[in-house]
């Protein structure tokens, strides 16, 4: 990771209208209540997290080394080599309660349980906790046109073509207005107005992801995009990234998706188990189509790309 992206905070140029809850590292049985969760799946994507929504108060680099609040629900399996379900802190963007969760599921690897963790994080067969949740976090770029540290916003999650016939028919649909409303004035949205005034300015986001033989192929700032260039589809595809054998099929993942990961299918899979429908995908790009091994890439890239990923988060609050 480079050290200038690593070791430097998140802006303090924009203000991001955060009141921000004092740190408390109490194990609880239940999330609190709250417009908004923001729910990340690495300990990059929630460092990330923590210095975009945390005021500064908030760090977290392992499950032992944070000053999150553990999450212990009752009734459910554990994750292996997890002392708590997830952990999380409380804020406030614009007068908006959120609620940053990271999860210690892995969808892909707990599917058995991933249903079972959002009906009790939602509140399934009552009001939901929550209007809107969103997942975030990295992933590999497919259209030709994305480049590391972009930003893809997307209300559908599909399944890749590693998976059974079946489960690549399975498409899901989730929040319909990832826009959001109200952008401030010269901005066509919130989205538009980070990546000016945020992603275009933050010396942490640019230095970090400098061009070199696995950065940005080209020259300027990273970007959020909520609508598909030239029809594009916006859909996170959820699979192994494409390297080795998967890099031959690149076209063919270019014609159904944005983005790949390894979690939102099953996640809206679940959430639509548990009859939750509000929710959004905001991936950031840490690594690009290969026919090596991506994880170079990926380690090099993913906390920077992470910050934009965040920061789109943001607007998305803002927004709604």
């Amino acid at each position: 990771m480079p050290t200038e992206c690593k070791n430097c905070q998140a802006i303090t140029t924009v203000d991001l209208k955060l009141n921000v809850a004092a740190p408390s590292t109490a194990n609880v049985t239940a999330l609190p209540a709250a417009e908004f969760v923001m729910v990340t799946w690495t300990e990059e994507e929630t460092d990330a997290m923590a210095r975009v929504f945390g005021g500064g108060k908030y760090h977290f680099t392992s499950g032992t080394a944070n000053n999150f609040t553990p999450l212990v629900l009752a009734g459910l399996t554990l994750p292996p080599k997890s002392k708590a379900h997830g952990y999380f802190f409380q804020t406030k963007v614009n007068g908006k309660s959120v609620v940053c969760l990271k999860s210690e599921f892995h969808p892909k690897m707990q599917t058995a349980l991933t249903t079972r963790f959002f009906e009790k994080v939602i509140g399934s067969g009552q009001t939901p906790k929550f209007k809107f949740l969103i997942t975030s976090g990295t992933s590999g770029g497919i259209w030709q046109s994305l480049d590391v540290g972009d930003v893809v916003v997307t209300n559908k999650a599909r399944y890749g073509f590693t998976m059974p016939a079946e489960k690549q028919a399975q498409i899901f649909t989730g929040l319909s207005n990832v826009q959001g409303t109200n952008p401030p004035a010269g901005s066509t949205s919130w989205y538009d107005y980070v990546n000016k005034q945020i992603l275009a300015t933050d010396a942490c986001v640019n230095s970090g992801l400098k061009a070199d033989k696995w950065g940005r192929k080209a020259a300027g700032s990273p970007a959020i995009y909520w609508q598909a260039p030239g029809g594009e589809l916006t859909d996170v595809v959820t699979n192994s990234r494409i390297s080795d054998d998967e890099y031959g099929k690149r076209a063919q993942y270019q014609k159904i998706g944005a983005t790949l990961d390894e979690n939102d299918a099953y996640v809206a899979e679940a959430l639509e188990a548990v009859e939750f429908s509000n929710w959004v995908s905001i991936r950031n790009i840490s690594d690009l189509p290969s026919a090596q091994n991506n994880d170079p890439q990926y380690d090099e890239y993913q906390f920077c790309s992470s910050l934009n990923g965040a920061y789109a988060c943001w607007g998305f609050v803002m927004g709604h």
